[in-house]
C-alpha cells in the first residue's frame, strides 16, 4: 500500500498540472494525474470510505461492485451478497490491452465499455475518466451470457441462486450504474486533487505568514520566500526584485534558479523596465513568452535558461511598493486563475515580510548606534568630569548631564599659565553626535589657546575664528568664559551669547549680562573682556539654558526667576553640594517629563 507522503506528493504534483496545458504536454500531465488517482484510491481502501461506497452501491444494485486502478490492478470490490452469491471473486486484474467499445445509448460520459471474461462469468467494465483520459475502471456484476448458460457455482457454496443474464446495451440498468460509479469516482478524486492543491496553497501562506514573527535577517527572509513561492506554483524560477524609491531603482536580491539571469546589471531604473512598472503600480503582468515579449529585459538570457511563460506581481504595503515578485515556466502556459490569486496573496504576504525583516535589521543597527553612543558618552563623561585643578582661595565644582548619550554642552575648569583659574560654560547648537563632536572640537580649541594667549578677549576670539573654520553657516556655539584672580579679588569674564553670569553675595543674585555675538558667526568679530571684583564668600555660577528652559508637562520652564532663588537658598553651601541641589530642584519641577535639553553648571566659591 502506498504512504500517505507518497499520496500526498502525487495529488499535489497532479493538482499543479491539471488545466491549461499545451498539447505537448499532456502526456506528462496525464501520467501525472493518473499516479494521483491511483495513489488516492488505494490511499482511501483502509479507511471505509471506497468500502461503503462500493457496498452501498452492491447494495442497491443487487451486484457485485469493483474497483480498480489505471494499470487494470484490483484496488477494492463489494462483498458478495444475494444474486453474487454464487458468483466466484472478481478478477485480481484486468487483461491488457483492455478492448474498450463505444456504447450506444450513451448520453453522458463515459461512452465506452468492456466486456471482461472470468471464470465463465461476465463483469462491465467502464473506465474511470479524467480530463478525457483513462485513470482507473469500475467493474459490475457478474452475468451469465445468455439464459441458456448454467450459473456458476463454486465448490463448496450452498446457494445455487441463478445470476442475471448480461445486456450488453448502453441503457441496462448495470451498465448506467457502472457508468454513474465512475463519474462519481472522476469527481470525488478530482475534489480530492483540488482540495490538497488549496490546502498546500493556504500552507504556502502560513509558512510567509511564519516570516512575519519570526526574527530573521533580510537576506534569509527573501531566500525564503522565493523558495516557498516556487514550489507551491510548481514553477522551474522565480526572483525577487525590492524597490528602492529614493532612487526609483529595482536590484535582484534573491531568486530561484535564475539569479544569473540578471547578469552584470542587478540593478536598473524602474523606468526602463516596464513589466516592473506595471507591477509596483498593482498590476499583475503575465508574460506568454519571454523570449520573443519586447518588455522583457533578458530574451536571451532567458531562451539560455530554458524560460518561456512568466508572471509578475508587486509587493504592496499600505500602499507602498517594495518589490517585484516573478515566477517563470519552463513551457508555455496560460497561468489559471487560482495561480494569479495565490502569487497576489504571497506578494502580499512577502511585502509584509520584507517590511519587517528590515525593521529588525533597523533596530539591531540601532542598538548597535544605541552601544557605540552609550560608549562615547562614557569618554564625554571622562573628557568633562576630569577633577579640577585645586586652588588654595577657590572651592570649584561642576555638573554636566546630556540629554542623551552625548551632549552639546561643555564645561571645564582649568590652571592658565599665569596663576589665575579658568572656568567655561557653553553650549553647541543642535543635540547628539553632530553637537557633541562639535563640543570637543571647541574643547580642545580652548585648552590649546589657553596655553599660548595672554587676555581673555584674545583667547575667545581665537576660539571664534576655529568655529568659523570648522562649521557650516547654521552651526554655532555660545560661551562664557572667565578668569578668576583670586589674590587680587578680581574676576575677568568674556561671554558670547551665553546665559549671564551669576554671583551671589549677601544673599543676593547679581547678574553679569554684558556680552558679544555667539562664535562661529563672523571670524572677524572682535570680544569685549569685563571686570568684576569680588569678595571672600562670593558664589559664582555659570550655566546653560538646559537650566533655566528645563520645562515641566504643562510646557512651563524653570526660568531664571526660581534659579536665583535655588541660588540664594544654596548659596552659602560648598560648590559640589549647591549644584547638586540646584539640579534636584530642577529635577523635582520638570517631574517625568522628557528632559529636552543638556543640562551644566560650574560654580566656584571664593574663600574668605
Amino acid at each position: 500500500m502506498q504512504s500517505h507522503g507518497d499520496y500526498t506528493f502525487a495529488v499535489s504534483r497532479a493538482s499543479r498540472i491539471i488545466g491549461g496545458l499545451p498539447d505537448e504536454l499532456l502526456e506528462a500531465a496525464f501520467a501525472a494525474l493518473t499516479s494521483a488517482i491511483d495513489a488516492m484510491l488505494r490511499n482511501l481502501v483502509d479507511i471505509a470510505i471506497l468500502e461503503d461506497f462500493l457496498r452501498g452501491l452492491a447494495r442497491a444494485a443487487d451486484l457485485r461492485v469493483s474497483v480498480y486502478s489505471a494499470q487494470g490492478k484490483l484496488i477494492g470490490a463489494s462483498p458478495r451478497g444475494s444474486s453474487g452469491a454464487t458468483a466466484p471473486p472478481p478478477p485480481n486484474a484486468l487483461p491488457a490491452p483492455l478492448e474498450l467499445a463505444p456504447l450506444f445509448p450513451a448520453r453522458e460520459p463515459p461512452a465506452e465499455v468492456a466486456f471482461v471474461e472470468h471464470e465463465e462469468l461476465w463483469t462491465i467494465v467502464v473506465p474511470v475518466l479524467v480530463q478525457e483520459r483513462v485513470a482507473g475502471f469500475v467493474g459490475v456484476g457478474a452475468f451469465r451470457d445468455s439464459d441458456a448458460d448454467a450459473a456458476t457455482v463454486r465448490p463448496g457454496e450452498n446457494n445455487p441462486d441463478e445470476l442475471p443474464v448480461l445486456r450488453r446495451v448502453g441503457n441496462a440498468r448495470p451498465v448506467e450504474l457502472a457508468r454513474w460509479a465512475s463519474r462519481m469516482l472522476t469527481d470525488w478524486c478530482l475534489s480530492g486533487v483540488r482540495l490538497d492543491a488549496t490546502a498546500e496553497e493556504v500552507s504556502l501562506l502560513g509558512d510567509i505568514g511564519e516570516l512575519l514573527s519570526g526574527e530573521r535577517d533580510l537576506q534569509t527572509t527573501l531566500d525564503l520566500i522565493v523558495v516557498e513561492t516556487a514550489q507551491v506554483m510548481d514553477v522551474q524560477y522565480c526572483s525577487l526584485r525590492l524597490y528602492h524609491p529614493e532612487t526609483e531603482e529595482l536590484s535582484v536580491k534573491a531568486g530561484y534558479n535564475i539569479l544569473e539571469t540578471a547578469g552584470a546589471e542587478d540593478t536598473f531604473l524602474r523606468s526602463d523596465n516596464p513589466i516592473d512598472d506595471a507591477a509596483l503600480g498593482g498590476k499583475l503582468v503575465y508574460v506568454e513568452d519571454a523570449t520573443r515579449d519586447p518588455r522583457v529585459r533578458f530574451a536571451e538570457e532567458a531562451r539560455r535558461l530554458g524560460i518561456v511563460s512568466g508572471l509578475a506581481a508587486g509587493m504592496i504595503y499600505l500602499g507602498e511598493p517594495i518589490g517585484v515578485l516573478r515566477v517563470y515556466a519552463d513551457h508555455r502556459q496560460r497561468f489559471q486563475p487560482r495561480h494569479r490569486n495565490l502569487l497576489r496573496a504571497v506578494a502580499s504576504q512577502a511585502a509584509i515580510a520584507v517590511v519587517n525583516a528590515r525593521l529588525l535589521e533597523e533596530a539591531l543597527r540601532s542598538a548597535a548606534t544605541e552601544r557605540q553612543l552609550a560608549m562615547a558618552g562614557q569618554v564625554q563623561a571622562r573628557m568633562v568630569h576630569t577633577p579640577p585643578p585645586k586652588h588654595p582661595k577657590l572651592d570649584s565644582a561642576l555638573v554636566f548631564e546630556p540629554s542623551s548619550h552625548v551632549g552639546g554642552d561643555f564645561c571645564d575648569i582649568l590652571g592658565l599659565n599665569d596663576g589665575r583659574l579658568a572656568a567655561a560654560v557653553g553650549d553647541v547648537v543642535g543635540h547628539g553626535v553632530p553637537a557633541a563632536l562639535l563640543m570637543a572640537s571647541a574643547r580642545g580649541a580652548l585648552r590649546a589657546g589657553a596655553r599660548s594667549c595672554h587676555t581673555l578677549a584674545e583667547l575667545m576670539a581665537l576660539l571664534n575664528e576655529h568655529v568659523c573654520r570648522e562649521t557650516t553657516s547654521s552651526e554655532f556655539v555660545t560661551l562664557l568664559l572667565i578668569a578668576v584672580d583670586a589674590a587680587a579679588r578680581e574676576l575677568r569674564y568674556v561671554n558670547a551669547g551665553h546665559e549671564p553670569l551669576l554671583i551671589l553675595r549677601g544673599g543676593e543674585v547679581r547678574p553679569a549680562d554684558q556680552g558679544d555675538l555667539v562664535l562661529g558667526i563672523d571670524a572677524n568679530e572682535r570680544y569685549s573682556e569685563h571686570v568684576l571684583e569680588l569678595r571672600p564668600g562670593d558664589f559664582v555660577l555659570l550655566y546653560t539654558d538646559g537650566v533655566v528652559e528645563a520645562m515641566d508637562f504643562d510646557g512651563e520652564t524653570f526660568g531664571r526667576e526660581r534659579l536665583f532663588d535655588a541660588l540664594e537658598q544654596y548659596g552659602t553651601q560648598r560648590p559640589d553640594q549647591a549644584l547638586r541641589n540646584i539640579r534636584w530642584d530642577v529635577r523635582r519641577f520638570v517631574g517625568l517629563a522628557e528632559q529636552s535639553d543638556d543640562l551644566t553648571m560650574v560654580g566656584l566659591r571664593v574663600r574668605g
